[in-house]
């Protein structure tokens, strides 16, 4: 910044994500910059860059044609269960790994681990007439690369002929956008983000690329002909360098209109892709809650928690049940009671499908939602007595209370249990079970009453449940087997 008499004219020099103080060196007055996300001090320094990028989407050679987008021989197309929300965007994503033989380290619910060299593109279309596939405008392409410490991302903005696009400098950019939405024109402020702005979100904490992991990846899809699941194709292709689970028996996110599953899985989901990159355990927000969906609704402390700032009003928690005014996390995605709107970087319009579930979630089934806590209050009439602890059996019929508790039986009866049913209908197996809301629950098979495995079988995947009588149904087979349920909370 360069002070004169007028405005100060300002030249960007470089970025860096999680700066939130200055200071100098007070050895050689060096400026000295404070890292929240990393808990580390940089000091400004000068140098040659020395990096130099394609400086159009067809030089870097990712398709064989940008006209029509056709990939380059080994950049695969994937599509997650819930796209990230990018101001109504529709997005196309393609992904390639180095060399044909790099692998990538598979995990059910951690991130996966990637080799240097491997390549995330994502596209961004924009229909100009909101829900007119035809009105569809090309705005950018976003290249993310991993390399030996992290990874890098550019972005690459069309021309207005739609035929080319060219990248787009350090510091990002600003779109305005001629847009009918519900036969009325208006301006939408379209963000190309900066490199740096990339790194805030693409971070090692969350897995460098975001949604690309097991939950969005379990879905069918069609790859370069091949239709299948695409964690199996993926596996074909021989891009993993472990073995992974069969798909039947992996967890997946749940799209905000799946409505034969409880409205929280749903909401779970949204969170884990929209905000759990860095609202998680490690993550780089300073907060108190995790947003991942493999936890527990209890272990993500959403529920009437502490926030890191309450907005002036002690009132406001991060959920509070019944009561929107209040649920800060609510507030941030409307942007509404006076909170600033979330995620804070490349958005600027609010998604009214996820808002919309949130306030179905907040105000329709979690009020009437018990913890154990409650559950225990309630069904044993204290919250001190060893019989009311969750490991006391005070029926005697060889379940615990907090078994009881997630069976949804009385622990008071020892009439009251969890079974299954099996049956043989139409010469398939099949095990009749009652399952309570917000329970997960997956068979597991043995020969032998010693090794156990899930049943891999459609169905077995372990997704919350909206209550109620449920079936699981595969082959008869020709060897002995036993059964067993495996029950657990969400």
């Amino acid at each position: 910044m360069r002070r004169t008499t007028g405005a100060p004219t300002v030249q960007r020099i470089l970025g860096q994500g999680g700066i939130v103080a200055f200071g100098t060196d007070p050895s050689n007055s060096d400026v000295l910059m404070a890292d929240i996300d990393s808990g580390t001090i940089h000091r400004l320094t000068t140098g040659d860059v020395g990096t130099s990028f394609p400086s159009t989407l067809s030089e870097t050679g990712l398709f064989t044609d940008v006209s029509d987008l056709s990939p380059a021989p080994g950049l695969l197309p994937y599509e997650p269960n819930v796209p990230f929300w990018s101001d109504y965007a529709v997005k196309r994503r393609w992904m390639i790994i180095p060399d044909g033989a790099s692998t990538i380290t598979w995990s059910r619910d951690g991130s996966w681990t990637f080799p240097s060299g491997t390549v995330w593109v994502k596209h961004f279309d924009m229909e100009m007439t909101r829900g007119n596939p035809a009105t569809k405008k090309r705005l950018e392409t976003r290249v993310i690369v991993k390399n030996n410490t992290g990874v890098y991302g550019v972005s690459y903005r069309w021309n207005d002929a739609q035929t080319e696009a060219t990248l787009v400098d350090d510091g990002g950019a600003d779109l305005d956008l001629s847009i009918t939405d519900n036969g009325t024109p208006r301006t939408q402020r379209w963000h190309i983000p900066s490199r740096a702005e990339c790194l805030i979100c693409h971070t090692q904490q969350a897995g460098y690329a975001l949604s690309f992991n097991t939950r969005q990846l379990n879905r069918s899809t069609t790859i370069n002909g091949f239709t299948g699941n695409q964690l199996d194709l993926f596996n074909d292709s021989g891009i993993f360098s472990n073995a992974i689970e069969r798909p039947n028996v992996l967890p997946r996110h749940l799209r905000s209109d799946e409505t034969t599953y409880p409205v929280e899985a749903r909401v779970r989901s949204y969170l884990d892709v929209n905000c759990a990159y860095c609202h998680k355990s490690g993550g780089t927000a300073p907060t108190a809650w995790d947003g991942r969906a493999s936890l527990t609704l209890d272990q993500t402390g959403l529920i009437n928690g502490i926030p890191t700032s309450s907005g002036g009003n002690a009132a406001n928690k991060l959920i509070v049940p019944s009561d929107l005014a209040h649920s800060i996390v609510y507030n941030r995605i409307a942007a509404a009671n006076g909170f600033t709107r979330m995620p804070p970087l490349a958005t600027n319009e609010t998604d009214p499908a996820s808002i919309a579930l949130l306030t179905e979630w907040i105000t329709q089934p979690l009020p009437a939602r018990k913890t154990y806590t409650q559950w225990r209050q309630e069904k044993l009439g204290s919250l001190t007595s060893p019989a009311s602890e969750p490991g006391a059996d005070p029926d005697g019929d060889g379940r615990t209370n907090q078994q009881e508790f997630l069976a949804a039986t009385d622990p008071l009866s020892g009439n009251s249990v969890f079974s299954a049913t099996p049956s043989i209908i139409n010469g398939k197996f099949r095990l009749s079970f009652y399952a309570p809301e917000n329970r997960s629950i997956q068979a597991e098979a043995s020969t032998n009453l010693s090794t156990w495995s899930l049943w891999d079988i459609p169905g077995n995947d372990g997704l919350p449940q909206t209550g109620g009588m449920k079936n699981l149904q595969g082959p008869m087979s020709d060897q002995k087997k036993f059964f067993r349920l495996r029950l657990k909370e969400n």
